[in-house]
């Protein structure tokens, strides 16, 4: 049985300094390297009772990482509130948030360009948790346990470790992934990645062969290492090989580039749920389980468990949401003309999502059912152009533009060095601790590949 192997580059416990920017050294800035403890204080458990949710909207703590993750940048002129109105809250735990939050942060200093990571109970879609990223060295972190929000500044998760894993896929691509250790996530991630170039469910078989670098986080106050974001991947199969190469935006926004500057995907997410099994494809004629007959199947449907929750593949407009025949719950998105598309079979809809609500790329607009004409639950997927229905897998949607300029100069530096990292994924290799002190992961990345390659 062939063995996947796995490397590290490990950051001492001890690591000072800023944050670096993990891909670029003007415009990433997602992996941490806190360098003092902020003090904290607490909200929602003092005498004012500051943060207390109504009884209605009350829950219970949200344990580790465990729900539906929203990662929001605050664009100019936006306001906390703001943000959790976009996002479904109403007035009253709007208020409740941010009485807890002003306990410990003043939130008209939020800044456009940073983040707001939201967490939501996969159970009852209420948020569970809220971080703001203040600056680089703080985060204002909000958790609500036992219907009191709790409001704390602490530091910027530092960076525990860079690993590095390869291996050959022996039944699927899933399963050996998560076999050699790597996250369930990611496996979801890789799916999304590589999703317009090559169906990692059909297209990669036995024998061919992943590589993937990502980073490992470990906040402050101790506690095992949770796994951050994918910085390099590749996925070799029938003879080709496609690259993930992370370099953000000018905004902080995470996208990923092939080996040669462009952009990897679409404006539009290629499944609508977490990497999962589809069930039936977009054809001219399907046996319908439930009429005992043939008629046109104008969608996608994809098996997933009830609750699982529902992505928009597309930033756009809400147009429908309710209930309708044997679709069931429904939700219907314009998009960017002239495209639309349909999510029928729905348990129930995400809070917020009504008609007019803008909606972002990937956010949850409801979680998969069984409601309407459906024999078990799963998500029914449509995609249309002009008015007219469209195999949601087979269509050509538009692309972003590649990198130019100044920033295709630095992805191309970057992209050496991360090349070099996961090329060197092929026997198990024990690294030793190494300083992440400022200026730059990109420079540690490079000695590494020079010691390390034989």
């Amino acid at each position: 049985m062939y063995r996947a192997h796995m490397r590290t580059i490990v950051a001492p416990r001890g690591t000072a300094g800023l944050i670096v920017p993990l891909l670029t050294l003007v415009v990433l800035a997602f992996l941490l390297l806190a360098a003092t403890a902020s003090g904290e204080r607490r909200a929602g458990a003092g005498p004012r009772g500051a943060g207390t949710l109504p009884a209605t909207a009350a829950g219970g703590s949200l344990p580790g990482d465990d729900g539906v993750q929203v990662r929001h940048l605050v664009t100019e002129g936006e306001t906390f509130a703001g943000v959790l109105k976009e996002h479904g809250l109403g007035a009253m735990e709007i208020r409740a948030w941010e009485q807890a939050a002003n306990e410990v942060f003043d939130l008209g200093g939020i800044k456009p360009g940073h983040a707001v990571h939201l967490t939501f109970a996969r159970d009852q879609g209420r948020l569970a948790a809220c971080e703001y990223e203040i600056d680089r060295y703080s985060i204002l972190s909000l958790r609500l346990v036992h219907g009191q929000i709790q409001a704390r500044l602490k530091a910027m998760p530092r960076l525990a470790a860079v690993r590095g894993l390869a291996g050959k896929v022996e039944a699927s691509l899933s399963t050996s992934a998560t076999a050699a250790g790597l996250p369930l996530r990611m496996v979801s991630e890789l799916a999304d990645l590589f999703g317009w170039e090559i169906d990692i469910q059909v297209d990669v078989q036995p024998g061919d062969e992943f590589r993937l670098l990502y980073a490992e986080l470990r906040d402050e106050e101790g506690g095992p290492a949770r796994p951050g974001d994918i910085l390099a991947a590749e996925i070799t199969s029938g003879g080709r090989t496609f690259t993930a190469l992370r370099f953000d935006s000018e905004r902080g926004e995470r996208v990923y580039y092939d080996r040669d500057g462009r952009p990897l995907g679409r404006g539009f997410l290629r499944y609508p749920v977490e990497f999962t099994r589809i069930t039936s494809t977009y054809t001219g004629a399907r046996f319908h389980p439930i009429l005992r007959r043939h008629r046109p199947h104008r969608g996608v449907d994809f098996s997933a468990s009830a609750g699982t929750p529902v992505r928009a593949v597309a930033s756009g407009v809400v147009t429908f949401a309710g209930r309708n025949g044997e679709y069931g719950n429904q939700v219907g998105i314009a998009h960017a003309p002239p495209y639309a598309t349909s999510y029928a079979h729905l348990q129930r809809f995400a809070r917020g999502v009504r008609p007019g609500a803008s909606i972002g790329k990937g956010e949850v607009i409801g979680y998969v059912g069984r409601t309407g004409m459906a024999t078990g639950p799963h998500l029914h997927f449509m995609l249309f152009e002009n008015g007219e229905y469209v195999n949601p897998l087979a269509a050509r949607l538009p692309t972003d533009e590649a990198l130019a300029g100044a920033r295709l100069r630095r992805f191309k530096h970057l992209r050496a060095q991360l090349l070099a990292q996961l090329a060197a994924l092929v026997t198990p290799i024990e690294l030793p601790s190494l300083s992440l002190a400022p200026p730059s992961l990109s420079e540690l990345l490079r000695s590494n590949v020079a010691s390390h390659v034989n």
